[in-house]
């Protein structure tokens, strides 16, 4: 089995069907999932992408979570009951904001924990 690296990059993949992310290590694509744990996470926004995209209208890949993936069974247990326990999200919208946002509409830059996941056919970040 080929080992992951802990350190990637994490982004909504626009060309799948659902709520697919897509991680990336040293620039390259290592695998999709619908469900993502990271720890130690950065969000970033690309301004040239996002005035690409309000510019046009049509979506393109700007935004991403960078951090470690979390893969070992017992910290994800221990991991998700900390999310669940916070009960904040995050999200990011191009149009609406200019970065990743809390549930409050704080601007975030970095967070402990995130869980990019999928709730009803849309993206959900929940985060600590």
């Amino acid at each position: 089995m080929k080992r992951l690296d802990p350190k990637i990059r994490v982004y909504r993949n626009l060309h799948l069907h659902g709520v697919v992310y897509s991680m990336q290590a040293r620039g390259r694509v290592i695998g999709h999932a619908e469900n993502i744990l990271l720890k130690n996470a950065i969000f970033i926004v690309q301004k040239g992408g996002q005035a690409k995209v309000r510019e046009t209208k049509r979506k393109i890949v700007h935004a991403f979570v960078d951090g470690e993936l979390i893969t070992d069974p017992k910290e994800m247990g221990l991991m998700i009951k900390k999310l669940n326990n916070a009960n904040n999200t995050a999200y990011y919208n191009p149009y609406t904001t200019n970065t990743f946002v809390d549930k409050d509409g704080r601007e975030l830059v970095e967070a402990s924990l995130v869980l990019l996941t999928s709730v009803g056919g849309k993206s959900k970040l929940q985060i600590v």
